[in-house]
């Protein structure tokens, strides 16, 4: 059992006992604040004496779940208990979905997405998938036998704002709106990767990858948006 769970088993037995009063542990900084030394130093062993009863208590909550558990009282270092209770107040639960849960269903975010006035966006992108379940091929994406791209492009365009427009129906949008120059953008790229897009696309998922792997920071939970050809970005949160 990774220790970190063991560690938040503990600290919600501490939030309910009558000592914490549903109050985390304290981390023992002192926040910024102007003082002359002596009191600076006075106010600092207060804040440390308070952090370290806190501590205790948090610890004793943890001897109790580690011998529930069959685990030695070392399974988890005082080092672990010393981090857990300076960050308690920035620990955050992240709970996400898999990728195909959006795509069989509608999306659970479609009105922070109007909100964000990027609902034609993400219709489009997800139009792209259904055009490319129904047609073999992706939208702008010529074939063995195309000899003309520019009507196949006009063409392309026109199948995926209809498909666009209707999953947004099917999300309850009685009156969508896909712009004909939105849907060309996908079309023109053809599903091509654009190297500028690439390299702002790849930046922001190392920088998620990193916070995942890491488990420092809060990863973005949601839908992220990158419009080049207006440069804006949108992150939709869940």
């Amino acid at each position: 059992t990774s220790s970190f769970w063991l560690l938040a088993n503990a600290l919600r037995r501490y939030l309910g006992s009558e000592y914490a009063e549903g109050k985390l542990p304290h981390s023992g900084a002192i926040p910024d604040m102007k003082a002359d030394t002596q009191s600076y130093i006075k106010l600092q062993r207060i804040y440390k004496q308070k952090a370290e009863q806190d501590k205790a208590e948090l610890v004793r909550c943890l001897c109790d779940v580690l011998q529930e558990a069959g685990l030695p009282a070392e399974h988890v270092s005082s080092d672990e208990v010393d981090m857990f209770c300076k960050n308690a107040g920035r620990l955050r639960l992240v709970r996400t979905q898999p990728v195909h849960h959006d795509a069989e269903t509608a999306p659970a975010i479609w009105g922070n997405l109007a909100d964000e006035g990027v609902s034609a966006h993400y219709a489009l992108f997800r139009a792209v998938n259904a055009f490319l379940a129904k047609n073999g091929r992706y939208p702008g994406m010529p074939g063995v036998d195309v000899s003309d791209l520019d009507a196949l492009c006009v063409q392309d365009t026109s199948e995926l704002q209809g498909i666009a427009a209707e999953l947004m129906r099917a999300w309850g949008d009685k009156d969508p709106e896909t712009p004909r120059n939105l849907a060309a953008e996908f079309v023109r790229s053809g599903c091509m990767e654009l190297h500028n897009v690439s390299a702002i696309v790849g930046g922001v998922v190392a920088q998620e990858t990193i916070k995942l792997i890491t488990h420092q920071y809060v990863p973005h939970d949601g839908v992220c948006i990158l419009d080049t050809a207006n440069t804006t970005l949108a992150a939709v949160k869940a």
